[in-house]
């Protein structure tokens, strides 16, 4: 059941927490503090946060999960709605919304639940770690800090938004993480601290009157190729509304050579706030020819879809310039060896024609 409810990967945290063996070093830092934090490793959200954290190692469960069970009225057609807290809100509003935090593993397990900042930044949704404070934060209260849950069990936890009165129009934007910290050891007997996040996201607008318009738009279609040589598309979309937007979907080929057509190709998508723009990129087979090609992006944000259509072509790719230039170097060195060839035969002929005209001209040599 559970499988299907957090099947989606998440963005996870990594605090790795090492205690040597034994030693002076160990005896002298004892006294001090019963740890040393040496690295931290922290993953941002990207694009997907309702899903199931993987613990790599240690004695907390193998995978949990959070997921949104309140939707608003609203939004119900929405189907960011049903993954992420979405809302607008005039000040002095009030709202609950519930979220579910489950244990998939084997273990029993301690899920601390708390609220972050977050930001849209390069074409992603990027949340803080280690309760990060923001204008949202202070915002947000939770029904219960952390949960006890025994193996495959599941608890509610209530998130309570209190928007105050005297709050300026604006997009916020928090993450709810749902955190397990567990202990491992390493083959050589260091202990490992591990902390592993999954969240929800928060998209919060603030303001009197209705909510600001969801729109954004495709502005150009470019054929590319990678460093390696791999061809690309690049599609930029900008965001045009007052909302931010997850926009996704699918790039097909059609009209190519010969009458061939490619895909769909699925995107790797991007979230902008309002006035953002970014690239999406597909990346397509190695095998596909040249162009030109007839390109059609299709993309979705919730209720909100936008196309374009360009015509594209690649440039050949740095191997087959290479290629080119081998063969016509090649054939420039057989073109001069035949050359020099043909020179060699004509002077040789000339030789063997005036030795022997010579011979013939001589005067016949008078009798002894």
């Amino acid at each position: 059941m559970y499988q299907s409810l957090f099947s989606t990967l998440a963005g996870s945290a990594l605090l790795r927490v090492l205690i040597s063996r034994g030693g002076i070093m160990r005896r002298i830092l004892g006294a001090f503090m019963p740890v040393l934090v040496l690295t931290v490793a922290a993953a941002a959200l990207t694009t997907a946060f309702a899903g199931s954290a993987q613990a790599t190692s240690g004695a907390g469960p193998e995978r949990f999960g959070i997921r949104l069970v309140d939707i608003p009225v609203a939004e119900a057609k929405n189907p960011r709605a049903f993954r992420y807290i979405i809302d607008y809100l005039n000040p002095g509003t009030t709202i609950h919304r519930r979220v579910q935090i489950a244990n998939l593993g084997a273990s029993a397990a301690r899920i601390s639940v708390y609220p972050d900042a977050a930001v849209i930044r390069g074409g992603y949704f990027i949340g803080d770690v280690g309760e990060t404070p923001s204008e949202l934060t202070t915002w947000i209260t939770l029904s219960r800090p952390s949960v006890p849950l025994a193996p495959n069990a599941r608890a509610m936890v209530t998130v309570t938004i209190r928007v105050p009165r005297a709050a300026s129009p604006g997009n916020l934007y928090g993450v709810i993480w749902a955190q397990e910290t567990s202990l491992g050891k390493t083959g050589t007997g260091i202990n490992v601290l591990e902390v592993n996040r999954v969240g929800i996201r928060i998209y919060l607008s603030v303001g009197p009157g209705g909510p600001p318009p969801v729109n954004f738009g495709i502005t150009s279609i470019t054929a590319t190729r990678s460093a390696s040589g791999q061809m690309q598309v690049l599609a930029q979309v900008h965001n045009t509304g007052g909302q931010a937007i997850d926009a996704s979907g699918y790039l097909k080929l059609t009209d190519g050579p010969g009458g061939l057509s490619a895909g769909p190709y699925p995107e790797t998508g991007v979230t902008l706030a309002p006035g953002q723009s970014e690239p999406i990129k597909v990346v397509l087979d190695k095998q596909l020819p040249n162009g030109p090609w007839r390109a059609l992006i299709e993309l979705t944000s919730g209720l909100t879809q936008r196309s374009a259509e360009a015509t594209i072509e690649f440039s050949p790719a740095a191997g087959a310039n290479h290629g080119y230039l081998i063969m016509a170097v090649i054939l420039l060195i057989v073109l001069v060896l035949l050359a020099a060839l043909a020179v060699w035969l004509i002077r040789r002929n000339r030789r063997s024609s005036a030795a022997t005209g010579r011979s013939e001209l001589m005067p016949a040599q008078p009798g002894r």
